[in-house]
């Protein structure tokens, strides 16, 4: 998936038959050096909302430590289900945190993963 400003893409795509068990969403994010502040106060927003939601299990934000990275935050969320995830983005508050102008500053890369291997 290629970064995106677009609200309509900012939560992963869903595959066909959405799985039963566990999901993680891992979505990265664009933020220019000075503009951390402003990034955390929208993720910060958003993530409440997520966390109120049935299914969701757990969040973090990483910050990266090389200062090259393309990528300076990371999300992690893990979900109980692909469905939690899907009714979770599909919801019109998600869509309203998501839809605002201040967030097409910072481009991102949603990807729902499952797990294969421990």
């Amino acid at each position: 998936m290629m970064d995106t400003t677009d609200p309509a893409g900012r939560t992963a795509a869903l595959p066909r038959g959405l799985p039963n068990g566990p999901v993680t969403l891992i979505n990265s994010f664009v933020v220019r050096s000075g503009r951390e502040d402003a990034f955390l106060a929208l993720w910060t927003a958003t993530s409440t909302f997520f966390r109120a939601q049935p299914g969701f299990q757990s969040l973090r934000l990483h910050r990266s430590l090389s200062p090259d990275a393309r990528y300076r935050f990371v999300n992690v969320a893990d979900w109980s289900s692909g469905g939690n995830f899907a009714t979770a983005h599909a919801a019109e508050e998600f869509k309203r945190l998501i839809g605002q102008e201040r967030w097409k500053e910072f481009p991102s890369s949603p990807t729902l993963y499952e797990v294969v291997a421990r």
